[in-house]
């Protein structure tokens, strides 16, 4: 299942995230929702195996994440309060520490002012709301009115960059070269 999975990725991946990038307008939606259809693609991959037409649920399915996915933005133009999702909490609970095992790898304490510095506003907000404000996966999607799936991949494209920053900004400015 697992091969049969990741042939899947490397056939669609792109064509997918290029089709809703169009659909949509946004790179960073895109990825999102891109990364949606293909949880939705995992948790079904048991009957795509025998699926006639594999690609057609694939774009199908693309086409009702992106079509859900405007429907919301459209809702939230209008001040309506979006249908939200709910995940199992042991899945969360999992996931949540997995999370802060991980996030405790991150030594951003040591560089933490330069970092935020250079963080856009809106993964500013991302990194206060979990890691300063402690509220949840759930509580932020709800803040930001996203779906949990699409916030735990900005979750997870945040601390790439934190990790990133930080190790450049060690080597930059903090780093010295004693041989």
């Amino acid at each position: 299942m697992d091969k049969f999975f990741v042939t899947l990725c490397e056939s669609y991946h792109s064509k997918i995230l290029k089709y809703l990038y169009y659909s949509i307008g946004d790179i960073e939606d895109a990825k999102d929702l891109t990364q949606e259809v293909f949880v939705i693609v995992y948790n079904r991959i048991d009957e795509l195996q025998n699926h006639e037409n594999v690609g057609g649920f694939i774009y199908q399915t693309a086409k009702f994440v992106g079509a859900n996915f405007k429907r919301k933005a459209i809702q939230k133009n209008l001040k309506e309060t979006p249908i939200n999702m709910e995940i199992g909490s042991q899945e969360s609970d999992l996931y949540e520490k997995l999370i802060i095992n991980y996030d405790r790898k991150i030594d951003e304490n040591q560089y933490i002012d330069n970092v935020l510095s250079l963080l856009s506003e809106d993964k500013y907000k991302l990194y206060k709301l979990y890691y300063i404000e402690n509220k949840s996966y759930k509580d932020i999607a709800k803040i930001l009115n996203v779906n949990e799936v699409s916030l735990r991949m900005r979750y997870v494209r945040l601390r790439r960059e934190i990790k990133k920053l930080t190790h450049h900004i060690a080597k930059e400015k903090f780093v010295t070269n004693k041989y």
